[in-house]
């Protein structure tokens, strides 16, 4: 009678625990895309990663001075005509079905993640979570280094997908003359010597400007080359450039110190790409930053005669010319597979209880 009434005292026990933690076991299923299964915590990394894209969205809708407050009420706030709760969620299953098309697509295809891209993965995956601090916004919220590192792993999908159809050797490669014409579309390339002021005097600005307009005439002249004038702004030595570049196999742009300069629509982004374009081949100008912060001279450089920049941006521009197509074809794909949503294990996780490190 004792052991029955331990037993029974026991299984209350147990169900007073059930009751208070839900019964959520550990790799729980909460998302399945096809035969892809995807666990609670999974699921929170991919929620994680939405909200975080929501607010740089947000970010980007708000004035200088709404930046600069401790307390912005992101959830009060839409993005693309959406809830930002709404947003979030639909976002983070979005990307789960594309990660199963993804991973379904090169299975399909006889794909493999590169050894390479693999061990990428994980350095990167470790560096994040151990030096940027990745490790206190996603532990707090209930997802491990592991999952973190399965996510980053599972992101290569997309990469080698997308070389299988858009790539050199693809189902539908680019021809080099659609690549170059892309590249010239969206880029610039120059010789870029930026000066900003902070606690500068009127005279020593004044005096600043005087020293520019002597570079401009010199360069105009031919009597000094940019590097000359680089080096004699910075008092950089030829010994010091010299020991930075020896040794180095890696290939090299034809002008070591021009800067690509590219529309809004890369991460090349400038705020002198349409100065730069408007400007002849050799053609120097001094440029004065709004309310006088400072001075850029500029020096157009032929993106078009150095191969080095083509070889540079070859992803990038196979990107800019194929990525729409290529989203359509994914989400085409994604939304035949079977989706099921397992609500009794995704509805314990809210955005609007997402910690961050800051208030964790």
């Amino acid at each position: 009678m004792k052991t029955t009434k331990r037993l029974l005292a026991a299984g209350l026990v147990l169900a007073m625990l059930c009751a208070f933690t839900a019964c959520h076991k550990k790799n729980e299923i909460a998302v399945t895309v096809g035969e892809e299964e995807f666990t609670s915590a999974y699921y929170m990394c991919a929620l994680i990663n939405a909200d975080s894209e929501a607010k740089s969205k947000v970010q980007e809708t708000l004035t200088d001075e709404e930046k600069q407050a401790t307390d912005i009420d992101y959830y009060s706030k839409k993005v693309e005509d959406k809830s930002f709760v709404k947003w979030v969620e639909d976002t983070a299953l979005e990307n789960l079905k594309k990660i199963a098309a993804y991973k379904a697509l090169c299975k399909e295809n006889k794909l493999e993640i590169s050894e390479e891209d693999r061990n990428n993965a994980e350095t990167y995956a470790d560096y994040y979570w151990n030096n940027y601090g990745y490790s206190s916004y996603f532990e707090p919220n209930g997802v491990g280094q592991e999952t973190y590192k399965k996510y980053m792993l599972d992101s290569n999908y997309a990469a080698t997908y997308f070389e299988h159809i858009y790539g050199a050797e693809g189902t539908k490669a680019i021809a080099a003359d659609a690549l170059k014409t892309k590249m010239l579309e969206n880029f610039q390339l120059a010789d870029k010597l930026d000066v900003t002021f902070s606690e500068e005097t009127d005279e020593q600005k004044a005096a600043m400007k005087t020293k520019l307009d002597g570079y401009v005439e010199a360069l105009q002249k031919g009597s000094m080359t940019y590097e000359q004038v680089y080096k004699d702004h910075n008092g950089t030595t030829e010994e010091a450039d010299t020991a930075e570049t020896e040794g180095s196999d890696d290939p090299k742009p034809q002008d070591s110190y021009a800067e690509l300069l590219g529309t809004e629509d890369t991460s090349y982004a400038s705020d002198y790409y349409e100065t730069v374009k408007n400007m002849a081949v050799g053609e120097v100008k001094l440029v004065e930053k709004e309310e006088g912060a400072g001075y850029v001279l500029l020096v157009k450089k032929d993106l078009s005669a150095d191969a080095y920049y083509l070889t540079q941006l070859d992803l990038t521009l196979r990107h800019l010319i194929a990525d729409d197509d290529f989203d359509k074809e994914i989400e085409a794909y994604a939304n035949k597979l079977k989706t099921t949503v397992n609500d009794y294990a995704v509805k314990q996780f809210k955005v609007k209880k997402i910690k961050t490190p800051s208030a964790s």
